[in-house]
């Protein structure tokens, strides 16, 4: 009997704890199949600018969830565009952090895992899946908004406005965290396991390089090649990380130096080089960076070829496989350049400025080891150590 009476309330005891979790997991499974279907009705809606279903969706949204970020927003962006007061709701939004989680969004959306993040974490983004197309429509008509002349939005609209159109560097230049705007509810807590950018989400994008500036010789008392000007083209990898690298060209003009000789077909001839073009690139690390400047030391290894201004026409033959053709005789002139080539190392720290988005200007300072005399052709020496100053800019 007491065996008896034990196991019922056992059984008892687990039916009551079974029904507890099913009441509590309800309502989040509503609430995702609620937002689901909503979301299908709500994009064409909000394309049209049909606010009253547009109202009446939120409405049912809000019932099955409470109140999030995405109702929030999306009922201030509806004020804006109708050019209704939004002075309550915008300090309402901010006063719960909801800027936050919307930067989150904004941040996560561009990570090659963000599906794998959303399944993770889905309750933390409303159930709205990143990369959803009323993302894509929201920071459309925000930036509308700001690029319209029949609005004159507030300053706090305008800030909001960058925020929805996911401008978030013209966001935080722009606002202020006033005592009305302080934390009311806790900022969001970010989904495990990843890190989040905070107003340096430009750093995760690749960039281009422009450089410009001065090379002069470090040895020799006479050297053939004096300080000349120098400029280069570079892709640049993003700056998030903490190893960095370029890939480009860069080229000296040749503008202050003095004859040389140089051996073709057992034949000496005194050339003067109008400049000298390198291929290559560099490898760096991150070595100090506080968002503002970024330090880094690299390493760099280019093909360099030195213009003599000795050419010659050769003839090929067409053989059945190669591209030499001719309609005529089966046969075609090409040019072939004699120039100086070597390889260029280099030993060089930059300094970089953040300026706005991805855009930085900086200053690289180099030690530049080339050695010309590696080609036979050449009969006069070269000194092969240089420094070089050079500013760029990347965008």
């Amino acid at each position: 009997m007491t065996r008896f009476c034990t196991l019922l309330v056992l059984l008892i005891l687990l039916r009551f704890s079974v029904s507890v979790k099913a009441e509590t997991e309800r309502p989040l499974q509503d609430c995702e199949q609620i937002t689901k279907v909503a979301l299908e009705k709500l994009v064409p809606v909000f394309n049209k600018n049909d606010f009253d279903n547009l109202e009446s969706i939120l409405g049912t949204i809000q019932s099955a969830c409470g109140e999030s970020e995405f109702t929030q927003r999306m009922r201030i962006l509806r004020a804006l565009i109708e050019k209704k007061t939004t002075g309550d709701l915008i300090a309402d939004y901010l006063s719960k952090n909801y800027h936050e989680m919307l930067i989150m969004r904004w941040d996560y959306s561009i990570e090659k895992e963000y599906r794998r993040i959303y399944q993770n974490n889905k309750a933390d983004f409303n159930y709205i899946p990143l990369k959803h197309p009323i993302d894509s429509l929201v920071k459309l008509k925000a930036t509308a908004l700001l690029n319209s002349p029949s609005y004159n939005l507030t300053e706090q609209e305008q800030d909001i406005a960058f925020l929805f159109a996911d401008h978030i560097d013209e966001f935080y230049q722009s606002y202020k965290d006033t005592g009305s705007n302080k934390q009311a509810e806790p900022t969001p807590v970010e989904p495990a396991g990843f890190q989040r950018p905070a107003q340096d989400r430009h750093k995760d994008r690749h960039g281009v390089s422009i450089y410009a500036g001065l090379e002069i010789p470090v040895t020799g008392s006479d050297p053939l090649f004096k300080s000349n000007p120098t400029f280069g083209v570079m892709f640049s990898s993003k700056l998030s990380v903490p190893i960095l690298f370029e890939l480009g060209a860069k080229v000296r003009i040749n503008a202050n130096d003095r004859a040389f000789e140089y051996l073709l077909y057992d034949e000496i001839e005194t050339v003067n080089s109008s400049a000298s073009f390198s291929i290559g690139g560099t490898f760096g690390y991150k070595a100090f960076d506080n968002e503002k400047f970024i330090i880094y030391p690299k390493v760099g290894l280019f093909w360099e070829s030195t213009s003599t201004g000795l050419s010659e026409v050769t003839d090929g033959y067409y053989d059945g496989g190669g591209y030499y053709y001719d309609d005529y005789n089966g046969s075609t002139s090409t040019i072939k350049y004699n120039n100086v080539n070597t390889m260029r190392t280099t030993l060089a720290v930059s300094i970089m400025r953040h300026i706005t988005k991805k855009k930085y200007v900086g200053l690289e300072i180099a030690y530049q080891y080339i050695p010309y005399n590696w080609d036979d052709h050449l009969l006069t020496s070269i000194q092969p150590n240089y420094g070089s100053a050079q500013l760029f800019f990347r965008f």
